[in-house]
């Protein structure tokens, strides 16, 4: 069918509307386009479809220039938006889904890296032994022989890396310490790496077995083990530590901080430097690699859910949740700390569009926020965001 495309998805999908009524999401289309697009899925209110032809352009379409991604490769799915035009439109992502949820909200600051090099954690299928990406709704994979995505110490092993007989990999490095370790899914024998890399099965690490590297970013040095959550990159925590940090010392007042899902301790470690720190992360291997990198810090570490941890008062709370956002039982639990101020770390536009919601309605009110651009050439957010009493 022939469609005009009105605006841009939360996934990055642009949208349109059929003859019928019925919305369409079609895939790598963009605002003020007209496209020729082929019907994937059907489902009652809406449907989803790629493009065949774009009949009119929009003027922020771009050749792409990844033949891997032309193969099919769903690492990178907006290379055919021009780079200074990704971040606006991951602006008007949020902005939509904040408008979606009723929620009052000024205009966000936008913020790109400084410095980036690429991800830092690659997670790659194994096929005949090289390590390859998953097609786009797929389970076929291509073995890139080339990828500007990631970090050159990381696209070293995935391209040049034998993997042997496993299934699937986790390449993992310091990108300003130069480690280096890769997480093997299944077998190891025939796992062929230079020898700088550290090399361990994930039978190993439910067996007990402890691994990491080290990372410096936002002007510390972080144990990361192998299986504990952080940033894709260096350069992305030191741009939310900057935005927290920003948030935090403009309006919060002097007291207690909770860094909730705090994982291996980023937020507790550099914006709640001089205050006392509750660390909640329900990860045995993440609050591990806290208490080693905030030794000496004033700080409680807590392994535990955020929705099972026994608040105490405190004047900010900053939490960093999974990709399904807080929800309503993590806000009502760390609201019960009463604080002054609530800042909000999200990777999703819907979660945070939702949690924002119930923050406002528990009585937060949004006072702003900053759209980073995290994970350029893709669909994927990350928004930082204040509220206050």
């Amino acid at each position: 069918m022939r469609l005009r495309v009105t605006a841009t998805a939360q996934d990055g999908a642009g949208v349109a509307r059929a003859d019928d009524g019925r919305i369409v999401f079609v895939e790598g289309a963009l605002p003020g386009e007209v496209v020729t697009a082929e019907i994937l899925r059907v489902d009652r209110r809406w449907s989803r479809a790629r493009i065949i032809s774009v009949v009119e352009a929009s003027q922020d379409r771009v050749p792409v220039c990844c033949s891997h991604q032309l193969e099919g490769c769903g690492g990178c799915d907006l290379l055919h938006v021009a780079p200074d035009a990704q971040l606006r439109m991951k602006q008007s992502m949020v902005v939509d889904q904040l408008v979606r949820a009723g929620v009052e909200a000024p205009d966000p600051s936008l913020r790109s890296l400084d410095n980036d090099e690429g991800r830092t954690t690659v997670r790659a299928a194994v096929v005949g032994g090289r390590a390859g990406y998953r097609v786009r709704s797929s389970h076929d994979v291509i073995v890139p022989d080339v990828c500007d995505a990631v970090d050159p110490a990381a696209e070293q092993l995935l391209v040049d890396g034998r993997f042997g007989e496993a299934s699937e990999v986790t390449i993992r490095i310091g990108n300003r310490t130069g480690e280096r370790m890769v997480m093997v899914e299944g077998s190891d024998f025939g796992v062929s790496l230079p020898e700088d890399v550290l090399v361990v099965t994930v039978a190993e690490l439910r067996s007990g077995k402890r691994a990491w590297i080290h990372e410096e970013a936002a002007g510390r040095r972080w144990r990361v083990s192998a299986r504990s959550f952080f940033q894709n990159r260096p350069a992305g925590v030191d741009a939310l530590v900057d935005e927290v940090t920003a948030m935090v010392d403009e309006l919060a007042d002097d007291g207690v901080m909770v860094d909730a899902y705090a994982g291996i301790g980023i937020f507790a470690g550099t914006v709640g430097t001089g205050r006392k720190v509750h660390v909640i992360e329900r990860t045995k291997e993440c609050t591990a690699d806290a208490r080693v990198n905030l030794n000496g810090s004033d700080v409680r570490v807590i392994t535990a859910p955020v929705e099972k941890w026994s608040p105490s008062p405190a004047a900010v709370v900053v939490a960093d949740p999974a990709r399904e956002g807080l929800g309503a039982r993590g806000v009502q639990s760390l609201l019960r700390a009463e604080p002054d101020v609530f800042v909000l770390v999200s990777c999703d536009p819907a979660s945070f569009a939702r949690d924002a919601r119930l923050l406002e309605d528990a009585g937060m009110s949004l006072d702003r926020y900053t759209v980073i651009d995290m994970f350029p050439g893709t669909s994927h957010v990350e928004t930082v965001a204040a509220f206050v009493a």
